[in-house]
């Protein structure tokens, strides 16, 4: 399965280091220039889209990445599905995606619509 990762929002030192780790440098694929325009009609080049071919499922690769991130002491930093686009995970700062409206576990990253998703789920980790 080919997985998009949007690093858009994420600092290019830390995006070699979660690329060249070595649970996913063999899923590594390229890297992408997709194009956006903005107001003025102007096209911006955004390299910081990755192509990743992984065997199994997306839910398993954003697990592989969060595991990643947290290996790698990146704890300002989670990572979300795309819901925009199909098959497309981002990386985003925990103050990012609050303004989006998603809300993330203070523990694991997981994202969640609700506050009462991220309580019940919170709650989950003191069991264990």
């Amino acid at each position: 399965m080919d997985i998009s990762v949007d690093f858009s929002f994420f600092p290019d030192n830390l995006m070699q280091i979660v690329i060249n780790s070595l649970e996913i440098k063999t899923s590594f694929v390229k890297n992408l220039q997709s194009s956006s325009t903005n107001n003025s009609s102007q096209k911006i080049i955004n390299p910081t889209i990755s192509i990743f071919e992984f065997p199994g499922n997306l839910k398993e690769f954003e697990d592989l990445l969060n595991c990643v991130l947290q290996k790698n002491s990146i704890k300002e930093y989670v990572v979300v599905q795309d819901t925009e686009s199909e098959n497309t995970l981002d990386l985003l700062k925990h103050g990012d995606i609050e303004q989006l409206g998603i809300l993330s576990c203070d523990f694991c990253g997981a994202a969640f619509n609700s506050e009462d998703e991220k309580y019940i789920h919170q709650r989950a980790h003191y069991l264990f």
